[in-house]
């Protein structure tokens, strides 16, 4: 029987900062999973093309893997996306092949990400927590992408599961369309009376938006109007995916979706 985990990501253009992340989670599913093949599928057409351009490398599209799949007379597979949330990608390019492909495989299965409803609250905590050393007085700040055409809640939901931990994290969103936004954070710093801070990203991979919107020396910058604001910042440039803790939460994905 010809088995496969399908770990399907957004993409990440940088070789270093992929294979610090994207690499390091399908590794492990390697090393846990023995019996599946892991292949890889990008969902970004964008990312795609710029790594064949920079690279020579082809990384598929799931539908094309899919497809393999098929051909090839794979019995089972699991499709394990590294998208944070169920959010508008998610939903066009893994939930809509996954529905196109269910009936032309005997097993296809599809994990939910790793923030997909309330009780991965205290999973991704914990796995932040770990990992992320906030020193006494700081208070933490996580930077996530949101949703650029509609409201994600699971931001929000994550926010109110911090608060009723009694906890100084504060999470804001990138997208001017979704919340909390920056100037949310900016509110509920000013009310903790803090003046240190921890940035640190809540995304995958440390790409651009790390670079450039949380710790860029532009004015507009995350830890420029931070520091505009007279807050002490201290700058963490990780992804997610560079925690053991948190590629863990993608093991125990797969593994809850396989069961």
């Amino acid at each position: 029987m010809r088995q496969a985990i399908v770990l399907t990501s957004f993409g990440v253009a940088d070789a270093a900062e992929r294979a610090r992340t994207i690499d390091c989670i399908a590794l492990d599913l390697r090393a846990k999973f023995k019996d599946y093949d892991v292949l890889e599928a990008y969902t970004s057409a964008f990312l795609r093309k710029k790594i064949r351009a920079q690279e020579g490398r082809e990384i598929p599209a799931l539908p094309d893997v899919l497809e393999r799949l098929v051909r090839d007379a794979y019995t089972r597979a699991l499709i394990l996306p590294t998208h944070l949330t169920a959010g508008e990608e998610y939903e066009a390019k893994i939930r809509a092949p996954y529905e196109a492909y269910r009936d032309r495989l005997a097993d296809l299965r599809l994990a939910v990400p790793v923030l997909a409803g309330a009780e991965d609250d205290p999973r991704v905590l914990t796995a932040l927590l770990m990992d992320l050393h906030v020193r006494p007085g700081e208070q933490l700040v996580l930077m996530g992408h949101g949703s650029p055409h509609r409201h994600n809640p699971v931001y929000d939901a994550l926010q109110a599961h911090i608060d009723s931990e009694g906890l100084p994290i504060h999470v804001g969103v990138l997208e001017p369309s979704d919340t909390p936004r920056f100037d949310d954070v900016l509110a509920r710093l000013r009310a903790s009376a803090a003046s240190e801070v921890l940035l640190a990203p809540l995304l995958l991979t440390g790409g651009r938006h790390v670079r450039q919107d949380l710790a860029g020396e532009q004015p507009d910058s995350w830890a420029s109007r931070l520091r505009a604001a007279g807050f002490s910042v201290r700058v963490s440039m990780h992804g997610l995916g560079e925690y053991p803790a948190f590629r863990a939460l993608y093991l125990a994905k797969a593994a809850e979706a396989l069961a």
